[in-house]
């Protein structure tokens, strides 16, 4: 028994193949993932009416929770409140109205005043500009 045997469990060749099969296995998964990942997005177009000046979203956004607190006042004047409730309405009024612009329909409606205020401004500017231009300075 000078040549005892090696477990064929723990020999070097064992191991070579554990080795091969777990990146044999390895390589499978990677190309089962390739094949079954689903293609890139395709770059979408942007919708330049979606997508409106931040600036003039919270001018409108401003100007509604304004006349929100103006009607939360008239109507805290109407019910003859003392002083600092009437500060009370008219803070939560503005506050209120300012956190339901950003909510559901309300978005739209402030897209839609945005893009008539962007709109607005560029007819205003040319109508300046021509007047300008028709009576210049003396």
């Amino acid at each position: 028994m000078a040549h005892a045997r090696r477990p064929a469990i723990a020999s070097d060749d064992w191991m070579l193949e554990q080795q091969l099969r777990a990146e044999m296995e390895a390589e499978a998964w990677r190309r089962l993932r390739r094949e079954t990942a689903a293609p890139p997005p395709a770059p979408a177009e942007p919708d330049y009416h979606r997508s409106g000046g931040v600036i003039l979203k919270a001018l409108v956004r401003f100007g509604l929770a304004g006349f929100g607190a103006y009607l939360a006042w008239i109507a805290a004047l109407d019910s003859a409140l003392g002083e600092f409730e009437v500060w009370l309405a008219v803070g939560a009024g503005f506050i209120v109205t300012l956190s339901l612009s950003l909510l559901g329909p309300a978005r739209g409606l402030v897209l839609a005043l945005a893009e008539t205020m962007r709109w607005g401004l560029i007819a205003g500017a040319g109508l300046a500009a021509l007047w300008l231009l028709a009576n210049p300075p003396a």
